[in-house]
């Protein structure tokens, strides 16, 4: 008898290559804007996994052992929303296990299918939203060595899981948009963020020019207050910075601590 073959040997690493080289995958702003145009944002993980790192609030929950069954149009047990045509945009922990499933379900037909780059840890840290999971501490941004009694007395209080903001004590209502940018600019105090940069960071490319940032930076502005407002500075023919009363660019003059 003549020996068979052997089959030809992949290593994991060359099948993720071969699963990832038919994606078109998205990052999670990306992932954002396909959700708004009909896709289907789909956790695979586990839920012993969910409970641990936190779930997307948006995303339908299909464990990776049932992926295939729910999503083949030709499946008796798929979901009523199956369709070759359907975005599914596929969520694992760190992006490696959803490039396989994503091509698994391509192979069944549904060849929009892909995965988000990072997986949930790249959407937490993009800030998008997420519930569950490890809480983040909340952000009490007291200046030092402050110049004046009234400039001392500002707290400025940022929840970053719970998307909360306070001002000396006094909850503030903030849009999705005005909370983002909020972040955005306190995180990096002092530094000057172009309207620009802001418009492709935050608004992900949609039209509206710079008007649109002058527009929510000056209702973020009044929701602040006069004294905290006052931190949100314009840099005339540039953009804005966050500045806070009494301090210096250099020295650290704003601490991040526990609440």
């Amino acid at each position: 008898m003549s020996a068979q073959p052997e089959a030809a040997q992949r290593s994991i690493v060359d099948l993720l290559a071969v699963a990832r080289a038919g994606l078109l995958r998205l990052d999670p702003r990306q992932t954002v804007a396909a959700l708004r145009q009909g896709g289907v944002l789909v956790d695979i993980r586990p839920a012993a996994q969910r409970v641990e790192e936190g779930e997307v609030p948006e995303a339908l929950l299909v464990e990776r052992n049932v992926l295939e069954w729910r999503f083949d149009p030709a499946s008796d047990a798929r979901l009523p929303i199956a369709s070759y045509d359907l975005h599914v945009v596929v969520l694992c922990s760190e992006g490696y296990t959803s490039s396989l499933a994503a091509a698994a379900l391509q192979q069944v037909g549904v060849r929009r299918a892909t995965d988000v780059i990072g997986g949930f840890q790249a959407w937490r840290d993009a800030g998008l939203p997420t519930t569950g999971g490890p809480s983040r501490p909340a952000l009490a941004l007291v200046p030092g060595q402050a110049t004046g009694a009234e400039d001392g007395d500002l707290r400025l209080t940022v929840h970053p899981d719970e998307r909360r903001t306070w001002v000396d004590g006094r909850e503030v209502d903030l849009t999705r948009l005005e909370f983002d940018l909020l972040v955005h600019l306190v995180d990096a105090p002092h530094r000057v963020h172009t309207r620009a940069a802001l418009l492709s960071q935050l608004w992900e490319g949609r039209s509206g020019g710079g008007r649109t940032v002058d527009v929510h930076v000056h209702r973020l502005r009044s929701k602040l207050g006069d004294h905290a407002g006052r931190a949100l500075q314009t840099v005339r023919g540039v953009g804005y910075r966050w500045s806070p009363p009494g301090t210096r660019p250099a020295g650290g003059q704003w601490s991040a601590v526990p609440r």
